[in-house]
């Protein structure tokens, strides 16, 4: 039963993850925005949200063991993430793809 939860909430996820890069690309086209600024922007807060909330309450409910290693533990997870996209990512690295972002969305302002 919990599986199946799960799986089921990682299924909304990844479906609502699709909407919201569209919205994204939609509200900064609105705002007259750079597309990646704004997405990355956008989507980063959105899916920090969860996060947040449980460092918040773990905090105000006096487990600070709990507030910082949710931190420590999606430190962590997001290393992993980007190592497995450093091996993947085959038109280079993606520091050099991150630095030609960030050139290129500064010169657009």
């Amino acid at each position: 039963m919990l599986i199946g939860a799960f799986l089921a909430a990682g299924a909304v996820i990844f479906l609502a993850r699709l909407q919201m890069t569209g919205l994204a690309e939609r509200l900064a086209e609105r705002a007259g925005l750079d597309e990646a600024l704004f997405a990355s922007v956008l989507l980063g807060a959105v899916t920090s949200l969860s996060g947040i909330v449980v460092s918040v309450t773990a905090a105000l409910d006096g487990r600070a063991w709990l507030a910082f290693s949710n931190s420590v533990g999606g430190i962590a997870a997001q290393t992993v993430f980007l190592a497995l996209a450093e091996m993947f990512y085959r038109k280079g690295n993606l520091e050099h793809a991150a630095a030609d972002w960030a050139t290129s969305s500064r010169s657009s302002c």
